[in-house]
């Protein structure tokens, strides 16, 4: 008797720890934030980014670059679970960003 009771207490044992595998876990973010620039005249370069996500795990930024054509290129983009990279392209004409 004591042999079946011990295979019930194996059987439910191990069914209980496959369903915790199994049982999706909660994600966790932190929140953090971060920047950095690049400004070189001599070599006629610049580009810069900033970006911060949240605990809820939504990331959102911006980046520039100084194009070869004159143009400031900049996209702004948020990123999260339901939409995914979701990104807005700006150009400006006749940009120079070394000269601020």
């Amino acid at each position: 008797m004591s042999l079946k009771v011990l295979v019930v207490v194996g059987v439910v044992l191990s069914v209980c720890a496959v369903c915790l595998e199994a049982a999706p876990q909660a994600e966790k973010y932190e929140a953090y934030e971060y920047k950095y620039e690049v400004k070189d005249p001599e070599k006629q370069l610049f580009f810069d980014k900033n970006e911060a996500g949240d605990t809820a795990g939504k990331v959102t930024g911006r980046y520039s670059v100084w194009l070869p054509d004159g143009r400031l290129m900049t996209i702004k983009y948020i990123v999260d679970k339901e939409g995914g990279f979701q990104p807005e392209v700006d150009f400006q004409d006749n940009a120079n960003p070394l000269s601020g």
